[in-house]
């Protein structure tokens, strides 16, 4: 289980980092430019604020049992203030509000409630980790940690999807099948609990990218690529990446490094969809099935301890 626990933030660590370079490229540039994008560019290639937020979750599920509504806001404050990210072009525009808010002294949950992109979701791993024994556990605590940012029901919906299927992995003994079905639930009950807008419903695009992959699979992943690009979108919007994110998973049958490099040559948000993919595939495949200089190149970088915050997260 510490394997897994240890590739669910390895995994989401690498795929952020890999990805940030070609953030906001189309999935058309990066087969034109690159082919298919294989492993870290020479250059380049740091942590961004998705590993810093999860980050910052684990270390308020560490230090207080449980997520902490008052203890997240502080500690997001001071990594704000500390990093000067409202002066960052790496946040969302979810998160930004959000932020100005917290540092105003403000109430941010109304400003939360129609927040749609995946910034809840991308920092939503440690949960599956602290609470995979407990999948309704897990999406309460999932939920919770989304509304103070991402309130609406698509983002709620996001987050619990990402950390059910996390915790799907930790625990081990599910096929790639029944980790998808598990999001699934999971984004059915956020998207009950979540302020209601005109959106797509998460669960059902998870469905969809799922029905996409089977019907595409043996035409390869490149095909299956331009299928869940082409249908679901690979943007910031809770309802492009997570649904694409899962579907890579599911096209990749949890392997992470497939799954990572798959999610990347997606395109367009593609430090958080590889950051999410890789979480989800690295609970899966465990930490051991990752490229052990992928793993040393981004703990080197950011100088996290991923596997002592992982065994951390384990403890109850």
């Amino acid at each position: 289980m510490l394997n897994r626990a240890y590739g669910c933030l390895a995994g989401a660590a690498i795929g952020d980092a890999m990805g940030a370079p070609f953030c906001f490229l189309t999935r058309e540039q990066i087969k034109e430019t690159y082919g298919y994008i294989d492993d870290f560019p020479e250059s380049g290639a740091e942590i961004t604020d998705d590993t810093q937020e999860t980050m910052i979750v684990a270390e308020v599920l560490i230090e207080n049992g449980r997520f902490n509504d008052e203890a997240f806001g502080a500690a997001m404050r001071k990594w704000a203030l500390e990093k000067n990210m409202l002066e960052s072009e790496l946040i969302g525009p979810s998160t930004e509000k959000y932020l100005r808010a917290l540092i105003a002294g403000e109430d941010t949950r109304e400003g939360a409630k129609t927040a749609d992109t995946n910034g809840s979701a991308m920092r939503a791993a440690p949960i599956g980790i602290r609470y995979n024994g407990d999948f309704f556990l897990c999406r309460e605590a999932a939920a919770a940690s989304s509304f103070p940012s991402h309130g609406s029901a698509p983002a709620v919906a996001a987050a619990c999807a990402v950390a059910c299927a996390c915790a799907a992995g930790v625990r081990g003994g599910f096929s790639v099948r029944q980790v998808i079905s598990e999001a699934i639930l999971a984004a059915e009950y956020g998207e009950t609990v979540g302020f209601c807008i005109p959106a797509p419903k998460i669960s059902k695009r998870i469905a969809l990218a799922a029905d996409i992959v089977d019907k595409n699979r043996e035409k390869g992943m490149g095909a299956v690529l331009d299928e869940l690009v082409g249908v679901l979108g690979a943007g910031m919007k809770s309802y492009e990446s997570v649904p694409l994110s899962l579907g890579v998973f599911y096209a990749a049958e949890g392997r992470v490094r497939e799954g990572i490099l798959a999610a990347i040559n997606a395109g367009d948000d593609a430090d958080t969809n590889g950051s999410i993919c890789g979480a989800i595939c690295g609970a899966y495949s465990g930490a051991g099935a990752l490229p052990e200089s992928w793993i040393r190149r981004v703990e080197n970088r950011s100088g996290v301890d991923l596997k002592k915050t992982a065994s951390l997260l384990l403890k109850k």
